[in-house]
């Protein structure tokens, strides 16, 4: 009984998995446009078809021949990638824990993209989140970091900061940085800024925090992390793209374990043959 209540869960679970990648990645393409970021969480809903359903089947053709050291490669490169992303969502939503809030000396706000002049919806959630930890902050500053992207009338920094004045936060606490473009080049930007030995943390996006605290971390800047809400269909197509870039920073550590991987698989073959 408890062996098929396992199998019944998996089974459940991963069919709840592809119905809500498939759902999301329909939602954010209709809400958020046909950009091939966008296109993630759909992707990932057919990676996980593939795998589950159709891959079995390559295995059963290849169980005589040569092609089942390739087929098992594969099958531990995946057990390994998704190991690391239950490591890494755990690590994540560790990482927005704050039990202990230190004073700060600046908040840095991380900029995103802006519709001509204006910030978008998600943007506004991390000024708004930056905004309500300096009032928790007597005599901090906000640093509005951003530079001007592609189809953007200004930098983000300027429009970042033009939307915490309309809320009320004053000009002179305002520090702006507009020449980034790339989370990496916000934190060093925004350090360079800075007063020495000045305490500061970063907000951004809830799925973006991980990413930027070990961006910071390789800088040598030690700093805190604030995620702000984010629209719940837009959260796991940003999370699959967040995980890639995070494969991407670490690749040197991934492909040193996916080689370990691939040279037992061929010493496996040249011990068969």
């Amino acid at each position: 009984i408890a062996l098929f209540a396992v199998m019944a869960g998996t089974i459940i679970f991963a069919l709840t998995l592809i119905i809500m990648f498939f759902y999301d990645g329909i939602k954010i393409i209709i809400k958020e446009g046909n950009r091939w970021t966008n296109y993630l969480s759909l992707g990932m809903g057919i990676s996980i078809i593939f795998f589950l359903f159709l891959y079995p089947l390559v295995g059963r053709i290849s169980h005589d021949s040569w092609l089942k050291y390739p087929y098992i490669f594969l099958w531990l490169v995946i057990i390994y990638l998704v190991t690391i992303m239950m490591m890494y969502t755990l690590t994540s939503w560790i990482n927005l824990i704050n039990w202990h809030m230190p004073h700060l000396d600046y908040i840095v706000v991380l900029g995103a993209g802006i519709m001509g002049t204006k910030v978008t919806p998600l943007l506004a959630a991390r000024i708004s989140r930056g905004i309500e930890i300096y009032h928790k902050n007597p005599g901090s500053k906000l640093i509005m970091s951003g530079g001007q992207g592609p189809g953007e009338d200004i930098p983000e920094a300027a429009a970042m900061a033009e939307y915490a004045e309309k809320l009320g936060i004053n000009k002179n606490d305002i520090i702006i940085e507009n020449k980034s473009k790339t989370t990496q080049q916000n934190l060093q930007f925004s350090h360079a800024l800075m007063k020495p030995n000045s305490r500061f943390c970063i907000v951004t996006s809830s799925y973006h925090v991980y990413r930027a605290l070990v961006l910071a971390k390789r800088q040598g800047l030690k700093c805190t992390g604030y995620g702000a809400k984010t629209k719940w269909y837009f959260t796991l197509n940003a999370f699959v793209r967040e995980f890639i870039a995070y494969l991407v920073i670490t690749k040197k550590m991934q492909l040193t374990i996916i080689g370990f991987l691939a040279a037992i698989m061929i010493a496996a073959v040249a011990f068969h043959f």
